[in-house]
């Protein structure tokens, strides 16, 4: 679980600091002001991930109930945020989405990766 956080961790400031450098040297006028969300929800998913585990350790659970429940917890707090900022902020919706989906599709893969190779180990 440690290189699993700490991966994600990496991963993670790497997206944050490539998105901030794309829109501000590339596309400065598409730049989200609230683009720090992104990596803010990420970073509580993290947490959130640790207390699923801990949670599916402690009663007993086959790990692949953990995987399951904690992609349905991640696609339905994505959908909330989503939902919640476009209904709020209102502006730059199609480039807050477009990363936020890039935050999405390379956290789930790096995740899978290393799920995968804890799978196998156990």
């Amino acid at each position: 679980m440690k290189k699993l956080i700490l991966t994600y961790l990496i991963v993670l400031s790497v997206l944050t600091v490539a998105a901030v450098l794309s829109f501000r040297m590339a596309w400065p006028d598409q730049y989200p002001s609230l683009l720090f969300i992104i990596p803010l929800f990420y970073a509580v998913m993290l947490g959130v991930m640790v207390l699923l585990k801990r949670s599916n350790e402690r009663k007993g659970k086959d790990r692949s109930i953990f995987f399951l429940t904690y992609r349905v917890v991640k696609i339905l707090l994505a959908i909330v945020l989503l939902v919640v900022y476009f209904t709020v902020v209102g502006t730059q919706l199609l480039s807050f989405a477009v990363v936020f989906m890039i935050y999405y599709l390379c956290l789930s893969a790096v995740e899978t990766v290393l799920f995968m190779k804890g799978e196998k180990k156990g």
